[in-house]
């Protein structure tokens, strides 16, 4: 139902920061890559290749917006059916309810305007866009966050303060097809939704510094150095420290120009099956499989519901010692530019002689929502998303 003063197809919540606004648009193959011009005569691992450049410069132009909004693409099977429904949610956040809804339909129009292999219809029913973001009700063991990989390692040295080591390595954009993950998702008897959600960042001066420093902590790391400057002994290069260093000067180069924080989840209304979540990370750009613990589920189903980007400590650690990594580590940890969201973020298409995954408004025309999802007033997470709505869901 649409709040009062609300155009249909956009849903509010108020916090004591402001209101919130989300909305929806449904995607599908526009055609068959083959049918484009463009790709004629072109083998399909180039035609993909094409593909994905155009959506990364989609991508780069709406990551150069800077911050206040976020948009995740959601893939939404279809048990009966045995396709998947696709949509970008888009979450934008005001003062008050006319800046909010203002910021959401602007947003709107950005994310229909994709790419030319993708149809992008808006969304006008406020019901519709509610269940797109609470589409079931997750099982336990039905919920995974996949993450840039993090490796760490104790310090063998004690000469900047640093207990821990960590290694933040970047997804990895290839040409390999989505269509085996698609598939495996679109197959499962019960429902269940991937999503990518991204938030534009703006890099400042003094992140770039912060990201500096951080690589000439790990290069004084890998040198000799002393213990204690009353012994006249040189303590050994700290062997993780030579692996860090190489990312971290890659970091420095690579997060100068539009960025973005990332949350990739996958939920289930069952059990999530073996491998699914793993296939998922290796097709996304190589992304580490995280699985919530009981303590973190209800926060990060509440990401998923409400679009949110609340921080899963335990979970994001991958193993590491609680509260270890410093903000700067932190950052890294769910930082993308535009490269890594694109390895990720990756629009339906389809490629002529091959089975049909996705539901369009000639197969399946609208996704069909799961009964008896769970309603109520739900807590807002801690973590790093402050003055976020208790939505309900």
């Amino acid at each position: 139902m649409t709040a009062p003063g609300v155009p249909a197809g956009v849903l509010t919540a108020a916090s004591q920061q402001g209101v919130w606004a989300w909305v929806a648009v449904r995607l599908a193959p526009a055609a068959a890559l083959d049918d484009h011009r463009g790709y004629a005569d072109v083998p399909e691992e180039q035609r993909r290749t094409q593909a994905v450049g155009q959506e990364l410069a989609w991508l780069e132009a709406l990551l150069a917006l800077g911050p206040g909004f976020r948009f995740e693409l959601r893939l939404r099977n279809d048990p009966s059916a045995r396709l998947l429904h696709g949509a970008l949610l888009g979450q934008a956040r005001g003062a008050d309810q006319d800046s909010a809804v203002r910021a959401a339909l602007a947003l709107r129009d950005r994310l229909t305007a994709g790419p030319r292999h993708v149809r992008a219809d808006p969304v006008f029913d406020t019901d519709e866009v509610r269940d797109w973001l609470v589409p079931f009700t997750p099982h336990p063991e039905g919920l995974a966050e996949l993450r840039k990989p993090l490796a760490h390692a104790p310090c063998t040295r004690r000469d900047t303060g640093r207990t821990t080591s960590f290694a933040v390595s970047p997804l990895r954009w290839s040409a390999h097809s989505w269509e085996p993950f698609w598939a495996e998702l679109g197959r499962l008897p019960y429902p269940a939704v991937a999503g990518i959600c991204l938030e534009p960042y703006t890099v400042t001066e003094d992140v770039r510094l912060a990201f500096r420093m951080l690589a000439d902590e790990y290069a004084r790391l890998t040198a000799p150095g002393q213990v204690r400057p009353t012994w006249n002994v040189a303590a050994a290069p700290d062997m993780f420290a030579s692996q860090a260093l190489p990312l971290l000067q890659d970091a420095v180069r690579r997060y100068a120009g539009p960025a973005c924080r990332s949350r990739i989840s996958l939920a289930c209304a069952e059990a999530l099956p073996p491998g699914l979540a793993e296939q998922f990370g290796a097709t996304a750009g190589g992304a580490v499989v995280c699985r919530p613990p009981a303590q973190e589920r209800a926060a990060a189903w509440a990401n998923t519901a409400g679009l949110n980007r609340n921080t899963l400590p335990m979970t994001y650690a991958q193993g590491a010692p609680a509260h270890v990594l410093n903000p700067v580590e932190r950052l890294l940890t769910d930082l993308l530019d535009a490269s890594e969201a694109a390895a990720a973020f990756r629009l339906p298409y389809e490629v002529p002689g091959h089975h049909p995954l996705f539901a369009s408004p000639g197969r399946v025309p609208r996704p069909r929502t799961a009964p008896g999802p769970v309603r109520g007033r739900q807590p807002v997470p801690p973590g790093g998303d402050p003055g976020a709505p208790r939505f309900d869901c």
